[in-house]
């Protein structure tokens, strides 16, 4: 009996070991696993930290590289040696001077150019194709644009309204609507020539131009000099009043233009008379030949002894005087009351007279064959005065021999005059 308790007690002791160390088992089974997962949980949360160590390094990386960035433009721009900055501000201030060069070199390039079309364009009636580049940059000079009868009209009408402004010294009426209107009539060409520049200024391009005011710019006492005055309208609607500048540019370096009453007229005129060459080349060419007349009569009866200087200069003095007061008859508004055949029977009056005139001093020095052509030189063209901007007296005479082979020197010279091209300086 007592072998059976103690079997029985050893039974339970081994049953409490075995529960026990399965207890205890457990129990070191929960604390690896809780070590294994807060062993995980920091590794996670250290890595956690790395990148976020990281990307605030990147960051601030980042931030140094577009300081260092920065700090070297500023110091690129701050050690910039003057003799660049000084170039491009030349550069930039010259641009509009730059400009004025290439049109004032592509004028004396395309002088004999614009003569030709106007000798092919009387002839022909159409302009060679190869010069149709110089009349887009001539179109003032374009024979095209005077067959309009608007714009014959409105030239005309202009260059009779300043005629009155000379007679009258009443220089304000150049600010008169209808003078305004007339000015940008005229000179369309030229206003429209900024059309499409880009304003860095407004931040658009040129649409429109319109003068709004000639502007005095002279002192009391001093000669009449002015300025105009632009309404410039851009593509994205803004308007502003400046003036015209010098070099036709939107450089706000271009300086203003200044213009006496003499060049204003002057350039007038010459549209005037380029106009009616259009609306009456029978007229242009009869004045031509009649003058020729003239002169072959009286070189011809011109024959054998006298003084030759002395003769050529009164000789010469004698038909600069008809040549003016044919000049005057046909064109002067003021003499309204030649109408009716009477401006015709003036004209052949004066050509009688004068003619009078030459032939006493053909008998009074007697025959010089050789005097007229003589005087065919340079200084014939020195006492002249050109009315084109940027061609001297040299040059018209030149380009009308070459218009017309049979032309002489002086021919030429009077038929010059006669078109208001040039006038005596004497």
């Amino acid at each position: 009996m007592a072998g059976g308790f103690v079997d029985g007690a050893l039974k339970g002791f081994n049953m409490m070991e075995r529960y026990q160390e399965r207890k205890d088992n457990k129990a070191r089974l929960a604390d690896i696993d809780a070590f294994e997962k807060k062993k995980y949980s920091d590794e996670q949360g250290r890595l956690a930290d790395i990148d976020k160590q990281k990307a605030i390094q990147r960051e601030q990386d980042v931030e140094f590289r577009n300081k260092e960035f920065e700090s070297e433009q500023q110091y690129r721009a701050n050690t910039l040696g003057n003799a660049d900055r000084e170039f491009e501000e030349n550069q930039k201030n010259s641009q509009w001077e730059q400009n004025n060069q290439t049109q004032q070199a592509n004028w004396e390039n395309d002088k004999p150019a614009i003569t030709m079309a106007w000798q092919t364009y009387r002839d022909t009636g159409y302009i060679p194709k190869e010069l149709e580049e110089v009349m887009q940059r001539n179109k003032a000079m374009d024979p095209r644009t005077y067959t309009k009868p608007e714009v014959r009209e409105n030239i005309k009408m202009f260059d009779s309204l300043l005629g009155n402004v000379a007679k009258t010294g009443k220089i304000s009426e150049m600010n008169s609507p209808r003078s305004l209107e007339l000015t940008n009539a005229t000179f369309s060409d030229k206003l429209n020539s900024t059309v499409g520049q880009y304003n860095e200024s407004i931040n658009s391009k040129v649409a429109n131009n319109r003068v709004v005011k000639y502007v005095p710019l002279s002192e009391p006492g001093e000669p009449v000099r002015f300025g105009i005055e632009l309404e410039v309208t851009y593509e994205n609607g803004m308007k502003e009043r400046k003036p015209m500048s010098k070099g036709r540019t939107s450089d706000p370096n271009d300086p203003p233009l200044v213009l006496t009453p003499k060049e204003l007229f002057g350039t007038v005129k010459t549209r005037a008379m380029m106009a009616d060459m259009i609306e009456r080349p029978e007229y242009w060419d009869k004045m031509g030949a009649e003058v020729a007349a003239n002169f072959s009569r009286g070189t011809k009866a011109s024959s054998s002894r006298g003084s030759g200087n002395e003769y050529q200069k009164q000789l010469n003095s004698i038909q600069d005087d008809m040549t003016k007061a044919l000049a005057k008859i046909e064109g002067g508004s003021d003499l309204d009351y030649l109408e009716d055949g009477g401006r015709e029977a003036a004209k052949q009056r004066i050509k009688e007279l004068y003619q009078g005139r030459i032939n006493q001093l053909q008998e009074s020095y007697g025959a010089s064959p050789n005097s007229a052509s003589k005087s065919e030189g340079g200084d014939n063209k020195a006492k002249y005065i050109s009315k084109i901007d940027g061609v001297d007296a040299g040059s018209v005479i030149k380009k009308f021999m070459e218009a017309n082979k049979n032309l002489t020197e002086q021919q030429a010279t009077q038929i010059a005059i006669q078109q208001g091209y040039l006038s005596n300086g004497q």
